[in-house]
């Protein structure tokens, strides 16, 4: 007699589920600044980030759904950085030769957050889109672990430490709002560390409404980031 077949995580049934969706049916695009076009992409440097799901580590009982089980791994850059100084952001780089895009990602994940590749499961290579102010196509691939007490502490450089959020915390309501700066508009989510905004932002809210874990959130609420702060000014003040 075999023996039946271990439930799974409710986050990964649940991400599992979207990709055969995903498969079947396609993925509507992330439009405005980052919608992907071929002529516009053919200057940009190709690279990849990992959304990399995991269970959640907190205690607390689930009240809604699969969004209260699962967190995800960010990491906060340097803010001695030259580009992109201080941001929150999805573990990833650019594609080295040689590399394909799942490589890139899981390499940059190792390199960021301490978790070897072998500890990832990667569920799907998402549709690329396009970076502008930074000249990026980037590939989005989705993974899940089970390990994630196998993230070791990564060596001081780039990523100034891993952050590890409750993905119910980055969809409570008034943890979001809309950040405006230079002009400019982005989906944006408050951290104690800081706001994931930009690029990051608009992909995390896209996803987020894909999986369908998204919650009613006051789209009228601002906020206006100066430039120090987008530079990440205040984590040199502390």
């Amino acid at each position: 007699m075999s023996t039946p077949a271990q439930p799974l995580h409710p986050g990964r049934d649940a991400l599992d589920a979207f990709v055969e969706q995903v498969a079947a049916e396609g993925m509507a695009p992330l439009g405005g600044p980052h919608a992907y076009d071929d002529a516009r992409a053919s200057g940009y440097r190709a690279s990849a980030v990992l959304a990399l799901f995991t269970p959640t580590d907190r205690r607390s009982r689930a009240t809604n759904g699969v969004r209260d089980a699962v967190d995800i791994f960010l990491v906060q850059r340097s803010p001695t950085l030259r580009q992109h100084p201080g941001q929150i952001a999805l573990p990833g780089g650019g594609i080295e030769a040689g590399e394909s895009e799942v490589e890139a990602a899981l390499r940059e994940a190792h390199e960021e957050i301490g978790l070897a590749p072998q500890y990832v499961d990667v569920l799907a290579q998402l549709d690329r889109v396009l970076v502008p102010v930074s000249g990026f196509v980037v590939t989005p691939v989705l993974g899940w672990t089970d390990s994630p007490e196998a993230a070791a502490n990564v060596s001081p450089g780039e990523v100034l430490h891993t952050l590890r959020v409750p993905v119910s915390h980055l969809l409570a309501p008034q943890n979001r709002a809309t950040v405006t700066i230079a002009g400019h508009r982005s989906a944006g989510f408050e951290l104690e560390s800081g706001w994931v905004w930009g690029f990051t932002g608009n992909l995390l809210s896209h996803l987020f409404d894909e999986l369908g874990w998204a919650r009613p959130w006051p789209h009228e609420r601002t906020h206006a980031m100066s430039m120090d702060e987008a530079r990440g000014g205040r984590l040199l003040d502390r």
